[in-house]
């Protein structure tokens, strides 16, 4: 038997009369923003292996919100992994941790469905620093801080377990590897809108593409940008209770500087954009956490690279400012690839780093 995941009606037999499970049927809702998956918040009379709130994400061959974008369904089956094997491990330990993961339920391969704990209709950390009034600074750094250290735990025990079949698992993610491939493929095209045609981009789109697909140097979650982590307050904005990380059907092995590229890119693109003191706060005390906690220190001419790559693929995307504005953050991710090249540790984005990430 077939279920059109899509409609409400297809979902609520599924539901029902597949999964067997009691839903209250004022308490379907699909949720809008997902760039992936076709979500659904669910609410139900009785509890599902201990919950009656729950997320269903539907996986299609292609993207939810672009259908030309295709992407392999058994992208489900990798977050639903990635989920259990992250919040059974030691990466969320310690008693002033405040990052977490939904926990994973149910993956039903037939039907490309993975139901996942729900933790709320909570905002993302990029709503937060995109609002006005923004995120406060020291919020700023606590979260940064959190995770920066969570981040450097996640790339220890990447390193330590590889060859453990619960962790080597995740080297066969194809669809984890195809979908940076299809990214640093816009890099060329990114510049190109804004007249900047300089030699090394497609070196380094090439080389970036030849790492994503041959690295397996430790566990990424490989999806790390504002729009997956969630905050949880309490009664006022100064009460974080929880940080979550969500949306890890990406999780793969891969080079470290996937990770830092995406946060520290983002961290990037909010300074120059939206609010510098915040954004900056975040991004040093990330910075300053990881290099703590991490057993490996970070490759600083990589992660200048995965920097700039990012800024070159998203700063379009996100369109803020003006287009002079956007054009001077492209020519900063385009300088980045020659610094790292170079090796050039006074630049921009490299002396940053090294200054920001120091141990002493």
């Amino acid at each position: 038997m077939t279920f059109d995941l899509k409609t409400e009606e297809g979902l609520l037999v599924y539901l029902t009369q597949h999964l067997s499970l009691d839903v209250d049927l004022d308490g379907l809702k699909r949720l809008s923003g997902g760039f992936v998956n076709i979500t659904w918040r669910i609410r139900l009379n009785a509890p599902f292996k201990g919950y009656t709130n729950i997320i269903l994400k539907h996986a299609q061959p292609h993207l939810s919100s672009d259908e030309n974008f295709k992407i392999g369904v058994e992208r489900s089956a990798y977050e639903y992994r990635a989920l259990k094997i992250v919040s059974e491990s030691p990466i969320l330990s310690g008693d002033d941790n405040l990052v977490f993961v939904p926990q994973s339920l149910h993956y039903d391969v037939v039907h490309n469905a993975l139901i996942v704990q729900d933790v709320g209709s909570l905002k993302t950390l990029m709503d937060y620093v995109t609002a006005r009034p923004s995120l406060s600074s020291e919020m700023a750094k606590l979260v940064g801080g959190q995770i920066g250290a969570f981040i450097a735990r996640l790339h220890n025990i990447g390193r330590e377990n590889k060859d453990h079949p619960e962790f080597n698992f995740f080297s066969g993610n194809i669809v984890g590897r195809t979908t940076a491939v299809q990214l640093y493929e816009t890099i060329v095209p990114n510049a190109t809108k804004y007249d900047i045609d300089d030699p090394i981009i497609p070196v380094v789109v090439q080389e970036l593409i030849e790492e994503v697909k041959g690295s397996d140097e430790t566990l990424i979650m490989a999806d790390l940008w504002g729009g997956n982590i969630l905050l949880e307050f309490g009664k006022d904005s100064s009460d974080l209770g929880k940080i979550w990380v969500v949306d890890w059907e990406l999780c793969k092995y891969g080079p470290p500087s996937l990770d830092m590229g995406y946060f520290l890119g983002d961290c990037f693109l909010l300074a120059q954009f939206q609010d510098e003191k915040v954004a900056t706060a975040m991004r040093r005390a990330y910075l300053e956490n990881y290099a703590k906690i991490a057993k490996v220190p970070m490759d600083y001419d990589r992660s200048t690279t995965g920097i700039g790559a990012h800024l070159v693929m998203w700063t379009d995307f996100m369109n803020w400012g003006s287009d002079e504005e956007r054009k001077t953050s492209v020519e900063k991710g385009v300088r980045a690839f020659h610094d790292a090249k170079r090796d050039n540790k006074e630049g921009e984005i490299p002396s940053i780093l090294l200054r920001e990430s120091s141990r002493t």
